[in-house]
């Protein structure tokens, strides 16, 4: 299984990163290609969903030598080897790459026959998971990675990377259609980083639902009190907290500038659910984190606190370990029944067999 600190490895650098990018890419290329003949394009957005199987491809491609920059490259090389002829198209990217969605969807819904009524859920898709990992969840990092893969049929999944500008350390979070049933409710396929903060604010958690729910209560009848709050850090005749009831109330507590004139006009017309909260454009961070804080103070409700995140060196006992192992053969599978060369065969599957396990499986 994934042996921790394997990868770990150095960087690309000097004259040799040309021959390694090529090398990369051209796995990925014949790999990918080879996966989408036998299991379909289906099959490979959800694959792409769930954090191992990306890793599985991560590291047969010999990216995993490039660190954080591993989910950045892949990318750049998925969104170049796969076209909608594949029945499967990539969107977004990097930096300001992942702002292009809106202008790179409308052509590939052209060629997909997809109504105007689908393109707009799919945006709105997009959209809503970028918000939901940038604001619903406050985990101290930065979005700088926005990537849609998506097939024929409407299916798709969102992986998106992070940076803590103070340690910079990543995340990388996962998200597949077909399990999101509601972007405020334990959306997420899996949040992977090796960095695990002792507190976050975790507004998506299920032990949130009720904060979720007092947070629209106080926008609807307490917005006079929650600015007396804000200003004051408590409320008249309130029984004072405890020490771990102070250091919560603390985190809580908004550093950023508040809208009020936006928080007043919520007040009025009060969204019908969190996520329509979420959904407002003007609405940030300052303002989620404002309610929670406020709910915790009027009510006592606390949000969760924890990290939904985990280091990768947990994957097998977080999923069944079946599963797993059914996921790495497929890929396995691919990689025997591509065009690669013999030599980038072997080196794939030793890649593989080097990270992630021994056995007939992972072999040439």
């Amino acid at each position: 299984m994934f042996r921790s600190g394997v990868k770990d490895l150095r960087g690309w650098s000097g004259k040799a990163a040309r021959f390694h990018y090529n090398r990369s890419r051209e796995i990925i290329n014949e790999v990918v290609h080879s996966f989408l003949n036998i299991y379909g394009p289906d099959e490979l957005v959800q694959g792409f969903a769930e954090p191992f199987f990306t890793d599985f491809v991560i590291t047969a491609a010999g990216l995993d030598e490039t660190s954080a920059d591993s989910t950045l490259y892949m990318g750049s090389m998925l969104k170049e080897v796969i076209s909608p002829r594949d029945g499967a198209a990539v969107l977004g990217g990097r930096f300001a790459t992942r702002f292009r969605i809106p202008n790179e969807l409308p052509e590939v819904a052209k060629l997909f026959g997809f109504s105007e009524t689908m393109v707009e859920r799919l945006l709105y898709c997009s959209r809503m998971v970028a918000k939901t990992d940038s604001v619903a969840l406050q985990d101290g990092f930065d979005l700088y990675f926005h990537m849609m893969i998506l097939s024929s049929s409407g299916v798709w999944t969102v992986i998106q990377q992070s940076l803590n500008p103070y340690t910079q350390a990543v995340r990388r979070y996962h998200w597949f259609s077909g399990r999101v049933k509601s972007f405020v409710d334990e959306p997420h396929t899996g949040i992977i980083s090796d960095e695990i903060r002792q507190r976050v604010l975790d507004m998506t958690a299920k032990t949130s639902s009720e904060s979720r729910r007092a947070s629209l209560e106080v926008l609807e009848r307490e917005v006079s009190k929650l600015q007396r709050l804000h200003m004051f850090g408590r409320l008249t005749n309130q029984t004072t907290l405890d020490e771990e009831g102070k250091s919560v109330a603390e985190f809580l507590r908004p550093m950023e500038r508040i809208n009020w004139t936006l928080v007043y006009k919520l007040g009025e017309q009060t969204p019908k659910s969190y996520e329509e909260l979420l959904a407002v454009k003007q609405v940030g961070r300052g303002i989620i984190r404002l309610l929670a804080f406020g709910v915790y103070m009027m009510y006592g409700v606390k949000p969760s606190l924890r990290d939904p995140a985990y280091p990768a060196s947990e994957y097998t006992a977080r999923y069944d370990e079946s599963y797993f192992l059914w996921r790495l053969q497929q890929l396995v599978d691919a990689i025997k029944s591509s065009t690669l060369a013999p030599e980038l065969k072997r080196y794939s599957l030793h890649r593989l067999g080097e990270v992630f396990g021994e056995g007939e499986s992972v072999s040439a």
